[in-house]
């Protein structure tokens, strides 16, 4: 019974011991490659921004009181100097009332004290009063301007008011929601007075954005050699895109930027102004910023679409003797027009690097290359 479960099962040994069993060679597999160009170009760089308005109020009552009415329409443009709330103001008309009959009567006494003081003035040269009584009467006199003083300020308080019982817009811009409306009772005249809307400007607008730490360098090395101003020149341009389209079709000036990075980002926070005139642009909108950076320089490009990521890395698929492709690390510059990315450091236009199928490529793989241009928007896959 062993022998003949082993006579069985020789065919099959014999099979796995065949010499002459033939290998299946790789394919080389079909690759575009081409040469990266040299050109002479205006470095930029893009950065992420955030439109934020240039001022924005919160509408607080100066005094306390009840909603009479309400004079604006939500999200409706305001102009400074509207009339946007009215506190009831019987009871601050009643208290100027109060205020000027009080001034009337001290006022009255002042004259009253004046004119003693008068006579007591003659009879003291007589001898007629003591010493003592004249100083009495002039210490009314002071007394009684004294509280003149005091009647005529509280006279403004009591206007002032009534003027704050009137709220009008500080500044021109947009209206927020009505947040209290007429009949509640608000609280003013302190840091925690109620809040009634809150108005913002959109024209102009600001547009904020970071700058990390490698470019804030480059920069100022680039100042250093003379080739970009510094704080002092003139003030720079930016092109600004916003998420729904990706022309940069609004202009922008930087009018600041901070002293120092921030520590915890390692970013530099630049603030560019943008006249918005049409108020297309709103406050908390992305936007992308993109600003030049020096002069016109000869770079090497490539297609953007030819360079894989590595987590935070780019690279290339460099073309070898043997057909094969070796990984190459790159340091990239900004995006131009039509898809070419600026090559700072990592390729020469001597080599070749695919440009077609790079998600495929693997080093060592044999490839069938055929060399085409490195044109952008290219069509080749």
């Amino acid at each position: 019974m062993k022998r003949s479960i082993f006579l069985l099962a020789l065919p099959f040994l014999l099979a796995q011991c065949n010499p002459k069993e033939e290998v299946v060679k790789q394919q080389p597999m079909p690759v575009h490659v081409a040469h990266p160009v040299a050109r002479t170009v205006e470095l930029t760089d893009i950065y992420t921004g955030r439109f934020s308005p240039v001022e924005e109020v919160d509408l607080r009552p100066r005094v306390s009181g009840y909603i009479d009415s309400v004079h604006f329409k939500e999200g409706q443009k305001v102009h400074k100097g509207d009339l946007m709330v009215r506190i009831d103001p019987r009871p601050f008309d009643a208290a100027v009332a109060n205020a000027d009959a009080r001034l009337k009567q001290v006022e009255a006494r002042h004259v009253l004290a004046e004119n003693n003081l008068a006579r007591a003035m003659n009879l003291v040269n007589k001898n007629a009063i003591a010493r003592e009584e004249f100083d009495i009467r002039e210490s009314e006199v002071k007394q009684a301007a004294a509280d003149v003083l005091a009647a005529k300020a509280a006279l403004t308080t009591a206007k002032l008011d009534r003027e704050f019982a009137d709220i009008h817009a500080p500044i021109s811009g947009i209206a927020g929601k009505t947040i209290i409306t007429p009949g509640n009772f608000v609280s003013g005249g302190n840091a925690g007075a109620d809040i009634l809307t809150t108005i913002v400007p959109h024209h102009p607008i600001y547009c904020y954005f970071e700058v990390d730490e490698r470019r804030v360098l480059e920069f100022t090395r680039l100042y250093f050699k003379g080739e970009a101003d510094g704080r002092e020149g003139e003030p720079a341009k930016v092109e600004i895109a916003v998420s729904d389209s990706d022309e940069f079709e609004f202009q922008g000036t930087i009018n600041f930027s901070e002293n120092q990075l921030d520590p915890n980002t390692a970013t530099l926070q630049i603030r560019a102004l943008v006249d918005n005139e049409n108020e297309f642009l709103t406050p908390g909108l992305f936007a992308r910023v993109r600003g030049k950076v020096g002069e016109p320089i000869e770079r090497m490009l490539v297609r953007d679409s030819a360079l894989g990521f590595d987590q935070s890395k780019r690279f290339a698929w460099v073309l070898k003797d043997d057909n094969t492709v070796e990984r190459r690390y790159v340091e990239v510059g900004s995006l131009q027009e039509g898809g070419l990315r600026v090559i700072t450091d990592g390729l020469t236009t001597d080599e070749k690097i695919a440009v077609s199928g790079i998600q495929l490529l693997r080093p060592g793989a044999p490839l069938a290359p055929s060399e085409v241009e490195m044109v952008p928007n290219s069509t080749d896959v």
